[in-house]
């Protein structure tokens, strides 16, 4: 029986290993390419690091500063917009769970109904909005469009119905309003939940692509994907400079990588531990 589970063991942990390779080699791949010569990374068979390291590839990506720009554009927005989805889900949850009124199961069913339709319906309506709004080719205007998350509202819901109810009733008994209750009590008991989904939604929004690709069209207010983009296709890059391609990518994804490896044990928590709250 010891030799079965130990057998056992061993598979799960080489599926592991050869899962957790099949998920870093393209970062892995990024970089080597991104210390290339051009010469180098067209070579076959492929050489897995490079013979000198072309570290000038990335003074030639960030040579006249736009990226740096473009990174910038996508924070800001990213913050903006995750904090205002983390306050109205939390708000919109907290009514879902803990408030009685009337039309409630429909109000859910018509959430429920928005959050399976494909986020390209929108687009249209969307745009038609913030053109009469003169909101286009804006910062304003993109975090206007997208400071809401179906997803958000019903995980913090699924998290919010975990917490005993004992508990939200003692505090309304000691004279605590709704505001109160789910900013003083509900909130801190689901802190891990709360770091997860704004981890969630900032990768989200740094990353959007399709939607402002469609709303901004002055090179100076490009977020980061736009930019890699333009940079990509424009000025001969293509197939000339896979280099200072692949570069450019790193520099863009380090952040996000950094940002996951600090948050991944709120990540985790926030999968799991905040779902089985606290009675």
């Amino acid at each position: 029986m010891t030799r079965k589970k130990g057998i056992k063991n061993s598979l799960v942990h080489v599926v592991l290993v050869l899962t957790s390779f099949l998920i870093a080699f393209p970062f892995l791949w990024m970089f080597t390419n991104s210390i290339k010569t051009k010469n180098e990374i067209w070579e076959v068979p492929p050489k897995v690091f490079p013979s000198v390291a072309q570290w000038i590839n990335y003074g030639d990506a960030l040579a006249d500063g736009t990226f740096f720009k473009y990174m910038w554009n996508s924070a800001y927005t990213a913050v903006i917009i995750t904090a205002v989805i983390l306050i109205n889900s939390a708000m919109f949850a907290y009514a879902l769970v803990h408030i009685h009124f009337r039309g409630k199961n429909i109000l859910i069913a018509l959430i429920m109904i928005t959050y399976i339709m494909p986020a390209s319906t929108t687009y249209v309506p969307s745009y038609v909005i913030l053109s009469k709004l003169g909101l286009m080719n804006t910062h304003a205007g993109y975090i206007f469009s997208s400071c809401a998350s179906i997803f958000n509202i019903f995980f913090l819901r699924t998290v919010f119905a975990q917490i005993s109810p004992g508990i939200v009733e003692a505090a309304r008994i000691d004279g605590a309003g709704h505001w109160k209750i789910l900013w003083k009590v509900v909130a801190p008991m689901s802190v891990s939940s709360f770091v997860t989904l704004g981890l969630l939604s900032f990768l989200g929004s740094y990353n959007s692509f399709m939607w402002p690709s469609l709303l901004i069209h002055d090179k100076e207010k490009y977020l980061v994907s736009m930019g890699l983009q333009a940079f990509f296709t424009s000025e001969g890059a293509y197939g000339l400079k896979w280099g200072t391609i692949m570069a450019a990518c790193c520099v863009i994804v380090f952040p996000l990588l950094l940002l996951f490896f600090f948050g991944q044990r709120w990540i985790l928590n926030g999968i799991t531990s905040d779902a089985a709250v606290k009675e």
